[in-house]
C-alpha cells in the first residue's frame, strides 16, 4: 500500500517551488494537484519551502496492490455521475432531506435517510448509476443495474420510485436505490480531522480525508448493501454507502457504471496498520506547516 499525499499550489510562488523539487513526470496533475509519496522525504521539503509561499490545500490518495485489493470485503461505493436538477426538481428534493426524520445511529452526527425523489429528466444508460444532483448521497439506478442485482441476489438493497414533476409520475425505467442497513461507528483515527472554521455550519464537524476503517466484527454478517452511521456524505445528514466485494465485482462483470470504489480497512490486519503508518507521517508533515492544510475529503 502506498499513501500519496496531492498538492494543490495556492499561489504562483507554491507552483514554482514544485516545479523545481518534483521530478518532470510528477508535473502532470490531475485537477491541479501534484502527487508525492508520502515515505518521501521531499513532502516535508515542499510543505516547509510552502510556508513562504502561499503554501498548498493537502489531500491524500491509497493505492493498493492487485493482491492486497483480493484481501478487501468491503468497499465504499464513490460517485462518478451525476443527474442535474432542475429548479423545481431541487425546491422538491431540498424539502424532502428537511422532512426526513434524522436517525441517530451511533456516529458523531445523525443521519438522513430519505427517499421519494424528483427527477424532471434522467439522462441515464439502463446499466448506470447516477446521483440525484450534485449534492446529495442518493442514487438512481437503470432497469440492467436493477436486473443485474436482483440476479445477484444481493442483500440490504431496495428501489423507490423517482417522480417525474412534468408527467406527476414515477420514471418507468429508473428507480432510487435505498438501504436502512445501518453500520455501527467507524473507527475515528488520524485520517479523520475535526474541522476548525469561522463558519459555524462546518466547524467543529468531523472530515474523513482517507478509507473508512472497522474492527472485523462490525462487517460481519452484514448485508451487500449498508450505509455509514456517519454523515460523511455532507450536511444533510447524507450517509456514505459500503457495499460488499461482491457488488464490486459485478459493475466490472456486467460494465456497470457510474460507480467507483474505495477499499474499506479492517483495524486489525497489517494493511491497516500499514495504512495508519503512513497517514501519521502525513499528519505529522502537514502540522508542521503554517501555511498548508488538509482539504477535502467527506464531513
Amino acid at each position: 500500500m502506498l499513501l500519496r499525499a496531492r498538492l494543490h499550489p495556492l499561489s504562483d510562488e507554491s507552483r514554482t517551488i514544485l516545479k523545481r523539487l518534483l521530478p518532470a513526470k510528477s508535473m502532470r496533475p490531475t485537477s491541479d494537484r501534484y502527487p508525492v509519496a508520502v515515505g518521501d522525504k521531499i513532502l516535508f521539503k515542499i510543505l516547509q519551502e510552502g510556508d513562504s509561499a502561499g503554501g498548498f490545500w493537502v489531500s491524500a490518495e491509497a493505492v493498493f496492490t492487485k493482491t492486497e485489493l483480493r484481501s478487501i470485503t468491503h468497499l465504499e461505493a464513490v460517485c462518478k455521475k451525476f443527474i442535474p436538477e432542475s429548479e423545481k426538481d431541487y425546491e422538491h428534493n431540498a424539502n424532502l432531506y428537511k422532512k426526513t426524520n434524522l436517525i441517530s445511529a451511533g456516529g458523531a452526527a445523525p443521519i438522513s435517510l430519505p427517499y421519494g425523489f424528483a427527477l424532471t429528466r434522467i439522462r441515464l444508460k439502463p446499466n448506470m448509476i447516477g446521483a440525484i444532483g450534485d449534492w446529495t448521497e442518493e442514487y438512481v439506478i437503470g432497469s440492467a443495474v436493477v436486473k443485474v442485482f436482483e440476479q445477484a441476489k444481493f442483500t440490504g438493497w431496495s428501489v423507490k420510485p423517482v417522480l417525474n414533476l412534468k408527467t406527476q409520475s414515477p420514471h418507468p425505467d429508473f428507480v432510487q436505490i435505498f438501504s436502512d442497513a445501518i453500520l455501527s461507528a467507524v473507527m475515528i483515527d488520524c485520517s479523520v480531522e475535526r474541522i476548525k472554521s469561522a463558519y459555524p455550519e462546518e466547524n467543529g464537524h468531523l472530515r474523513h480525508l482517507g478509507c473508512l476503517s472497522y474492527p472485523t466484527i462490525a462487517l460481519e454478517n452484514i448485508p451487500d448493501f449498508a450505509r455509514t452511521a456517519e454523515p460523511w456524505g455532507g450536511w444533510h445528514g447524507q450517509s456514505s454507502w459500503v457495499v460488499s466485494s461482491r457488488v464490486a465485482k459485478a459493475f466490472t462483470e456486467h460494465k456497470l457504471r457510474g460507480w467507483a470504489f474505495r477499499p474499506v480497512m479492517v483495524t486489525e490486519s497489517d494493511l491497516y496498520r500499514q495504512y495508519l503508518e503512513e497517514w501519521q507521517v502525513l499528519c505529522e508533515a502537514v502540522a508542521r506547516s503554517t501555511r498548508s492544510t488538509f482539504d477535502g475529503g467527506r464531513w
